[in-house]
């Protein structure tokens, strides 16, 4: 005859248990990689997103710079494709803003702004400026 005292435990159901927990351990882990690997793309199309939008600026800003001076004027909002062409449902919005330079006598300063994008519904710019000499 066994006799079991008070400190002593026995096993029955233990199994079970730490079944159970494991799964709910398991399961808890899954989630936060799954969470941590959505975040990680959605940094990767912003990242991309905004090498779009930087190339769009880019290459609008120079054709500003090869404009004449005297003539340049700010410019409304317009949406635009990935290739920087003006289409309406583009997803890109591109703006010129041109003011004087209070810094530099006889300059432009011309701001190309474009909107682009993000992930998880929320939108970026990416600002280009230049300094440009108009020569009054």
């Amino acid at each position: 005859m066994k006799r079991y005292s008070a400190l002593v435990y026995t096993d029955h159901g233990v199994g079970m248990v730490s079944v159970l927990v494991a799964i709910v351990l398991l399961a808890i882990g899954v989630v936060a990689i799954s969470a941590s690997s959505a975040y990680m793309l959605s940094l990767q199309t912003d990242a991309a997103e905004r090498a779009r939008a930087t190339s769009i600026a880019v290459a609008y800003m120079e054709e500003v710079k090869m404009r004449v001076p005297q003539t340049l004027v700010s410019e409304d909002t317009v949406a635009v494709s990935e290739t920087g062409a003006v289409i309406a449902d583009g997803a890109f919005l591109r703006t010129l803003t041109v003011i004087s330079e209070p810094s530099v006598p006889d300059a432009l300063r011309a701001t190309v702004s474009v909107q682009y994008p993000s992930g998880f519904g929320r939108t970026g710019t990416v600002h280009m400026v230049t300094v440009i000499y108009s020569g009054n």
